[in-house]
């Protein structure tokens, strides 16, 4: 299932940590569309700068969170603010896809993809009002069906954005988001047959897949990282875009490490006990 299922809900815990990370994920997407509206969009970039300022912010906000009620509050703030940020990337997509938007230097996907993860930031922001946080076999799959569409994504925007002479490296680009297309779309057939059952050791297998390669890119992403930022590389890909795929990258090998001590525990019923890493 896709994130935009209703059913649909994040995996890890809502702690400071979490909100942290996704508010700094926020506000860059604002300043990228910020960069990325054409000159004459002023309405538009106004209010991604407004967007920036507010998750900017927030993010001051959190460091000073002690716990119970700034904590709530922090939450409840931050979920405004997330509403209408996915509100604006949606307006925005939709006038994209329409052509009313001309001369925008990201694509209509680029848009999908950022409000695809504001609403998983949301979907966290509303766990503070469940009462059964206990992991399934379903949160597992959507967690890797919404990351490694993500991954996907991240290594297409980072390859469209090479100068044409940079052969190699687009090949490269191209041969990696081949492989995340092919894990996501075995993630959903998992998600689709382990639905409402429990794990197997085929999932667990591709668990292993998945954070091996994950493991691989994020030193591939470093790399790449590192040219950019010295010029060893022709592109229009900028420094903070590099940046940012490489820390969603990590926090997706964060993801990948709460699934695997997951895994590794029986549930209630003792059912599935499975030692993931033999």
């Amino acid at each position: 299932m896709d994130i935009f299922c209703r059913e649909v809900k994040p995996l890890a815990a809502l702690t400071i940590q979490e909100i942290q990370f996704w508010l700094s994920i926020m506000k860059e997407h604002a300043t990228l569309i910020y960069w990325g509206l054409p000159c004459d969009q002023t309405d538009l970039k106004q209010a991604a700068q407004q967007f920036e300022n507010v998750f900017d912010d927030l993010g001051k906000r959190s460091c000073a969170v002690q716990g119970g009620e700034d904590f709530s509050s922090l939450v409840a703030m931050s979920t405004v603010a997330v509403k209408n940020i996915f509100a604006f990337k949606r307006q925005i997509l939709q006038l994209m896809v329409e052509c009313k938007i001309c001369g925008c230097s990201l694509y209509p996907l680029f848009f999908d993809h950022v409000s695809r993860e504001a609403l998983y930031f949301l979907k966290l922001l509303l766990k503070i009002a469940e009462c059964d946080t206990r992991y399934s076999v379903d949160a597992i799959t959507n967690e890797n069906i919404f990351w490694l569409r993500c991954v996907a994504d991240h290594l297409n925007f980072v390859r469209d954005l090479l100068d044409p002479s940079a052969r190699q490296l687009f090949e490269q680009l191209r041969s990696l988001s081949d492989k995340y297309d092919q894990m996501g779309l075995q993630a959903r057939d998992l998600g689709s047959m382990l639905w409402h059952f429990r794990p197997t050791n085929d999932l667990i297998r591709f668990e292993r897949e998945v954070t091996e390669t994950t493991v691989r890119l994020a030193k591939y992403n470093a790399a790449v990282e590192s040219w950019i930022k010295e010029c060893g590389v022709v592109s229009l890909v900028s420094p903070m875009l590099a940046c940012h795929v490489q820390r969603e990258t990590k926090h997706f090998l964060s993801t990948l490490e709460l699934i695997r001590e997951t895994l590794m525990k029986c549930d209630e019923t003792g059912l599935c006990c499975y030692d993931y890493d033999t």
